[in-house]
C-alpha cells in the first residue's frame, strides 16, 4: 500500500498488521474480509474511571473522533461489517442486515451503565443475545487481565461472539484503541488488522496482542457453534 501522511507506524505481530495512523486515510488502501469495531458516533464520551478495585480504566479523556457524527461508509464498502452502537446511525445503514444485541447486565439491577449494546451485522440472518456481565465494576471473565485499559473496551469474549458471524479470514478494526478484536481475531484463528490514530492505545494494543500470539494453539479452526455461543477453543 502507498503511505498516507497520517501513518505514523506499523508493527507485523505473527497475524496481525497494525497501523497508527488515521483510519479514513488507511482503511481504503487495505483488504480485509470483515470490518468489526465500535466506532466513536458523536457522543463526546468522557470516563472518568470505575473507581475503587482492580477493575478500572487506566486512561480516561474524550476518545478521538467522538465529538463528530459518525460516517459509516467505509466500514460499509467491506465484504462483511459488524459495528457496535449501531442504533446510533441506523438511519445511515442499508435496510438487510440484523441486530445483534449484547446484554451487559445479565440479571443485576441497573445502575448509570446502559444495560444492553447492539451491533448491527451487514449478513442478514435472525436477531441473537449474548448474555456477558460487563457494567460497571462487575466483570464476567477476563481474569488473565484485571485492568480495563480503555474507556470503551470490550470484553474478549464478545469479540470473539461477534466475529463468529462472520466467514473470512481477515478481521479489520479501524478503530482498534487498546486491542481487544485483535486479541479475538488470533485466539480463533484469524488473521487481524488494526488502526489506531491515539499512541497511548496503540501502545497496549501491540503489546496485548503480541503477549497473545506466544500464546500456543490447540485448536487453529474452532467450530463455528462454539464461536457464536461465545466459548473459545484454546
Amino acid at each position: 500500500m502507498s503511505e498516507p501522511s497520517s501513518l505514523r507506524r506499523v508493527e507485523h505481530i505473527g497475524d496481525a498488521t497494525l497501523y497508527l495512523g488515521d483510519c479514513w486515510d488507511l482503511l481504503p488502501e487495505l483488504y480485509a474480509d470483515a470490518i468489526i469495531t465500535d466506532p466513536p458516533y458523536g457522543i463526546a464520551y468522557t470516563h472518568s474511571g470505575l473507581g475503587k478495585g482492580k477493575h478500572r480504566t487506566r486512561h480516561s479523556g474524550i476518545i478521538a473522533g467522538d465529538d463528530l457524527p459518525f460516517n459509516p461508509m467505509l466500514a460499509l464498502s467491506f465484504p462483511e461489517c459488524l459495528l457496535f452502537g449501531a442504533n446510533h446511525f441506523a438511519h445511515l445503514l442499508p435496510p438487510n442486515g440484523r441486530w445483534l444485541v449484547w446484554d451487559k447486565k445479565d440479571g443485576m439491577a441497573s445502575n448509570s451503565f446502559s444495560d444492553c449494546e447492539f451491533v448491527w451485522c451487514s449478513n442478514p440472518g435472525a436477531a441473537r443475545l449474548k448474555r456477558y456481565l460487563w457494567n460497571g465494576i462487575a466483570m464476567a471473565g477476563e481474569k488473565d487481565e484485571p485492568q480495563r485499559w480503555h474507556p470503551n473496551q470490550k470484553p474478549i469474549e464478545i469479540m470473539a461472539w461477534a466475529i463468529g458471524f462472520t466467514k473470512g479470514d481477515c478481521v479489520a478494526d479501524p478503530y482498534m484503541g487498546s486491542g481487544t478484536t485483535g486479541v479475538a481475531a488470533l485466539r480463533l484463528g484469524r488473521k487481524f488488522v488494526g488502526i489506531e490514530i491515539e499512541p497511548r492505545w496503540f501502545d497496549i494494543a501491540c503489546r496485548r496482542i503480541e503477549e497473545e500470539a506466544r500464546q500456543p494453539r490447540l485448536f487453529i479452526d474452532p467450530p463455528r457453534r462454539q464461536i457464536e455461543q461465545g466459548k473459545l477453543a484454546l
